[in-house]
């Protein structure tokens, strides 16, 4: 179904408009080993820094990256963050003629302490006060010339002064002059001043909101309450997100739908909104059906908690839910080394783990299973044919190494899969540099081929016990003494 919803968002590149708070947000990644000795908190040791576009500017490159002409409005202030905001957003071809910059605010930047992954805490450097009379008179100048007709507009409010009842008001009325639907991420206390959009997106505490905004009782239905919504503030729909329970559309009618939410690992939630209203709104720029809009919204909400930081989802990334085993076998390890580094810089942490996998058994499964919970990223190192052959004599492998291969591609848990020649997979671990080295063994890690490499460069070495000590070569022989399958074999 997603394919064929995605085909209609293909063709010609329609205009979209976003006006609201521009933010970045900023990652500070690094090791906690000690507590401070001033205060019993944990102290960062700063490795990195990387930075991602937040609040509208995330929505823009959410409906850039879909494949519309976006133009976005808003301001940064005149400091080293609003710079770097520009150059991201020219970098990704959004347009920035309606990004201007104001010296009496700070642009909004969340920075967030990150160890391994994990959010120890989060600084957040903003100003929220009321626009300044030149910083309004050049946002109604830019908003004059750039809502055009047969396009759409995104209203991404987060509280941050831009978005205030005189400007609401101002875009509804110049995209109610242009017959141009407008879509709202809204943002409490005062959920009047967004009377007049087509649509608005709260996510269910914001919902909540709006009930005791508005006076309705909690204890109604979510659709009777929504309807209510709907006629209360002259809307034609709203849809409301429930997170891990789905979303739900209810029109100022009788129509509404549901859909679940699509299963994921949920790694960040940060910029799921932007993800959902950036997919509604271009559904229905493309003419789709709300269920259709619906549909693409969740599955790429889906995606995009399934990152760490902020992501923007594409039309490719709704459409590969499924990878052809031959895809993820890779026998030449540059080309394997090119694709790991390209998962690394997304902050995915590299598995490996090797053997013969000559006849698959539950203790592979179990191994395998196990490896790739150590990080997100499991490859696959096989013996060669030959090396099979020195390990285990000239009766094996049973299975050749294609067949082996294509075997280990098809299995879900596996991400990449590659061969190695030697009797050890010592310089394939070299050359690729997983972090994390995963072994069924039952003997110590410092015994582990790689363990000095590895733990050289910073990876770990993790042990996996076998599961009922199941053994391709115990069961081989077992086969070899039954003089029924020999004579069958």
């Amino acid at each position: 179904m997603i394919r064929k919803i995605v085909e209609k968002l293909r063709g010609e590149l329609k205009d979209i408009l976003i006006i609201g708070d521009v933010m970045i947000d900023e990652y500070v990644f690094g090791s906690v080993n000690r507590i401070s000795p001033e205060a019993p908190v944990p102290v960062l040791r700063e490795e990195n820094k990387e930075w991602s576009l937040g609040g509208a500017a995330n929505v823009a490159l959410n409906c850039r990256h879909i494949g519309c002409n976006v133009s976005l409005i808003g301001l940064v202030g005149t400091d080293s963050y609003g710079d770097l905001i520009i150059k991201m957003l020219e970098k990704k071809k959004v347009s920035t003629r309606g990004i201007f910059k104001s010296s009496a605010r700070v642009t909004t930047c969340k920075r967030r302490m990150m160890a391994k992954n994990h959010q120890l805490m989060r600084a957040d450097l903003e100003d929220n006060f009321a626009l300044k009379e030149e910083e309004r008179k050049r946002l109604y100048e830019l908003m004059d010339s750039l809502i055009k007709p047969n396009s759409v507009i995104i209203v991404s409010d987060y509280a941050k002064g831009v978005i205030d009842d005189d400007v609401m008001r101002r875009i509804i009325t110049k995209a109610n002059e242009q017959s141009v639907m407008i879509l709202v991420d809204p943002k409490g206390p005062d959920f009047s001043k967004y009377k007049g959009a087509t649509y608005i997106k709260p996510n269910f505490k914001e919902f909540c909101e709006i009930l005791d905004f508005l006076a309705l009782p909690r204890e109604a239905s979510l659709s009777e309450n929504a309807r209510k919504i709907c006629n209360i503030l002259s809307l034609k729909g709203i849809v409301v997100t429930k997170g891990e329970e789905g979303m739900t559309f209810v029109s100022c009618s009788e129509g509404e739908e549901f859909i679940p939410s699509a299963k994921c690992e949920v790694f960040d939630l940060t910029g799921a909104g932007d993800t959902v209203i950036s997919f509604l709104a271009v559904g229905l720029l493309y003419s789709l059906s709300m269920k259709e809009c619906l549909v693409l919204a969740s599955k790429a909400a889906a995606i995009a908690v399934s990152h760490l930081k902020t992501y923007a989802v594409s039309l490719e990334d709704l459409t590969k839910d499924y990878i052809e085993p031959a895809e993820k076998y890779y026998h030449d390890w540059n080309q394997l080394k090119n694709v790991l580094d390209s998962e690394k810089s997304n902050r995915k942490r590299v598995v490996f783990t090797n053997g013969c996998f000559d006849i698959l058994h539950s203790g592979h499964i179990h191994i395998l299973k196990e490896s790739k919970k150590q990080g997100d990223i499991l490859i696959v190192a096989l013996n060669s044919d030959a090396s099979v052959k020195r390990l285990k004599g000239d009766s094996r492998p049973i299975k050749p190494l294609d067949e082996r291969a294509n075997v280990m591609s098809a299995l879900g848990m596996v991400d990449y899969v590659t061969v190695f020649e030697e009797d050890t997979p010592l310089n394939a671990i070299s050359f690729l540099k997983p972090d994390i080295l995963a072994k069924g063994v039952d003997y110590q890690a410092e015994d582990v081929v790689g363990y000095k490499e590895v733990k050289a460069y910073g990876g770990e070495v993790v042990i996996i016990g076998w599961k009922n000590k199941h053994s391709t070569t115990t069961f081989v022989e077992k086969l070899s003494q039954n003089s029924e399958f020999s004579e069958v074999s």
